[in-house]
Order: structure tokens, then C-alpha cells, then sequence
């Protein structure tokens, strides 16, 4: 314990020592809260229309003012043809065409069909098929009004009534703000204990432990045990960002958080020092974890939805630590679960985090 006592105090003096680390821990968590959840967001808004209107009737002009009064859409523009709008889809200047077809008002008055056309440029194919689903339903619901107005009953086999549970009203910052914690933690996590070791490589200083009595697992734990304090002080810095700038609170408990992000560290902070025991440079250990990095963020859950990946990539997924980290981040902060609802996360967690750091004692190489 001694030992383990002078191991921090040289972590912390370290890390006082270094003129650009403390500054990272401080400004990179503020800019990934407060830049990343406008920017990477799924929320369609402001798409550019243009309107082919062939009707020419009162009742097209209703329909496209109900549509520009949307908070989905701009109309850029109002088109002759299809081929004059197909021109500004082609050069960019629009995202979706509504065409009203000839007879639009004559068909609601009659009660039979009311065409209209929509294409949408899907080169963003989420742009596209989303955009073009909100102005089907607005045509759609301005369609049914009118003909009730006129007295034609519309007649459905289903009537839906839907009910948005844990995120009702269905803000993409609430569902981005715990994988951003995530990704923090990946990030500093992994790349901090990785730069101190092969810092200590290439400076030379390392050789000065390795000629001391300390023991390999009490100079490993104490870099574990140290950055995993840091990146829950940095965990925790997000959070009440989230909660300041967002309102983001989570309907959980936060021992079940803390508890997650604990055994995450310890599994990050363990793997960053694997591979600096294996790296000799700087360059190699930051290509190395760079690789690891990507595949921890991209499979995990945390952009994509893990049932969304072919069943080969899901397989994969089961050993990567960052995938029930996901989970159990979501559940808690979203749906409220606790540990009993999520037992199995937790053991997958504490059994990575063991692994890791059992590896990562095993593989640094003290030579007295």
C-alpha cells in the first residue's frame, strides 16, 4: 500500500506537470456536450421544397400553405414542370418535389381520389425516405380533413392511437447524450493511460521504475486506478453539462451509472495499457488504439442500433464491452432500469474490466 501511495502521488504530479493534458480533460468534454448533440442529429427539419402545383384550385393552395407553415419544411421554390423541379433536385437547391396532380380539389369535393406525387432525392437516404414520410402524412391528414368537411366518412380497418414511451416527446439529444458520455469515455479512457506509458518509453523514464522493488501489478493498478478516477471526473463534468444546457436528467439511479462507468473505465484504462506495453512509439500505440477506438464506437450501439447490423456483425458485438455499456447508459438514464433489470450488463462489464487489466499486468515487461 505504500508502494501504491507514491505511485499516485507521481500519477497526479504527472499529470499537473503536463501543460496540455489538464486543459483536454476540461474543454474536450465541454465542446462533445455542447457541440456534437446540435450537429449529429437525426431530427429532419428545414427541407427544401419544390411545389409543382397543377391544379391551380383554392383548395391546393390550403394544402401547400399547411405544408409551409410545417416545421419540416421550406418551399424554395414554385415549378411549371416536373422537369423544371427535376433541374433543382439535380443541382441540389431542393430536396423533395410535392406535385399536385390536376383535379385535386374536384376529387375531395366528389370523395374520390385526391392524387398527389412526391419524389425526394435519397442520395441522404435518411433526409429523403423521413422527409418524404412527413409530407406524405401531412397530405395525407389534409386529405382525410377536407373530406370530412364535405361529409365523406373515411373509412379505416385500424384505429392507431400511439404512445411514445421513456422519450415521449422525441428529442434525438436525449438518445444522443448518454452515447456522447460514452464516447468520452472511450476516447480519454483509452488514449490517456496509453500515452503516459510509451510517454514514459520514449522520455526515457520508465527504466527507473522498472530498477525499482515496485512490482509490476502495483505500477499497472496504479495508472488503472488513476485514470479511472480522472474519467469519472470527466464522466461527471458531462453530466452536469447534459443537465445545465439540456435539462437531460436521467430516470435512474445514479449508483447504477457510476457503477457502469467504473467497470468501463477499468475494462478502456486496462486495454489503452495493453497496447502501449506492445507499442514502442507514440505513433504505433496511436494508430493501434485509433483502430480499436472505431470498432468500439461504430459496433456498439451508440450510432447504429445493434438489431439494425447483419447477424454476423450482431455476433460480434457480443464481445465488445461497449455494447452493454450502451445498454445499461440507456436503460438507466431513459427507461429508469436498475440493477436487477440489467445483472447480466453488469457481469459482462465487471468480467471484460478483469481480463483487461489481468492482461494488461501480464504483458508489461519490468526488467531489472
Amino acid at each position: 500500500m505504500g508502494a501504491m501511495k507514491f505511485l499516485l502521488e507521481k500519477e497526479v504530479k504527472q499529470f499537473k506537470a503536463n501543460s496540455f493534458l489538464p486543459k483536454l480533460v476540461v474543454i474536450f468534454p465541454l465542446m462533445v456536450m455542447l457541440v456534437i448533440p446540435w450537429v449529429a442529429t437525426l431530427d429532419i427539419t428545414d427541407v427544401r421544397l419544390t411545389v409543382i402545383d397543377d391544379d391551380h384550385s383554392g383548395t391546393s393552395q390550403q394544402l401547400i400553405r399547411q405544408v409551409g407553415a410545417s416545421d419540416y419544411f421550406i418551399i424554395d421554390s414554385h415549378c411549371k414542370s416536373y422537369a423544371e423541379a427535376m433541374e433543382k433536385i439535380e443541382y441540389g437547391s431542393a430536396d423533395i418535389i410535392l406535385q399536385i396532380a390536376r383535379d385535386f380539389e374536384k376529387g375531395i369535393n366528389s370523395g374520390d381520389k385526391a392524387e398527389a406525387y412526391i419524389a425526394a432525392n435519397s442520395v441522404n437516404s435518411t433526409k429523403g425516405s423521413l422527409g418524404s414520410g412527413y409530407l406524405s402524412n401531412i397530405v395525407t391528414d389534409f386529405v382525410a380533413q377536407k373530406k370530412a368537411e364535405k361529409g365523406f366518412v373515411q373509412s379505416s380497418p385500424v384505429d392507431f392511437e400511439v404512445k411514445y414511451l421513456y422519450n415521449r416527446h422525441q428529442n434525438y439529444r436525449l438518445f444522443m447524450a448518454p452515447a456522447l458520455l460514452i464516447t468520452i469515455l472511450i476516447i480519454l479512457g483509452g488514449f490517456l493511460p496509453m500515452l503516459n506509458i510509451v510517454g514514459e518509453k520514449e522520455a526515457g523514464t520508465i527504466e527507473q521504475i522498472n530498477v525499482t522493488p515496485v512490482r509490476k501489478m502495483e505500477f499497472i493498478m496504479s495508472k488503472v486506478i488513476f485514470y479511472g478516477v480522472l474519467g469519472l471526473v470527466v464522466f461527471t463534468e458531462g453530466f452536469v453539462i447534459a443537465k445545465l444546457v439540456y435539462g437531460i436528467a436521467p430516470y435512474g439511479g445514479l449508483p447504477e451509472i457510476y457503477c457502469a462507468a467504473l467497470l468501463f473505465l477499468l475494462f478502456i484504462s486496462g486495454f489503452g495499457l495493453i497496447i502501449s506495453n506492445f507499442s514502442n512509439t507514440l505513433q504505433q500505440a496511436v494508430f493501434l488504439v485509433f483502430f480499436f477506438v472505431m470498432i468500439f464506437m461504430m459496433m456498439s450501439g451508440i450510432m447504429t442500433p445493434v438489431k439494425s447490423m447483419s447477424e454476423w456483425a450482431q455476433k460480434i458485438t457480443l464481445v465488445l464491452p461497449t455494447r452493454y455499456f450502451v445498454e445499461i447508459m440507456r436503460c438507466v438514464c431513459l427507461k429508469g432500469s436498475r440493477f436487477a433489470d440489467l445483472w447480466f450488463d453488469y457481469v459482462m462489464l465487471a468480467g471484460f474490466a478483469a481480463v483487461t487489466d489481468f492482461f494488461a499486468i501480464r504483458t508489461y515487461k519490468k526488467q531489472s
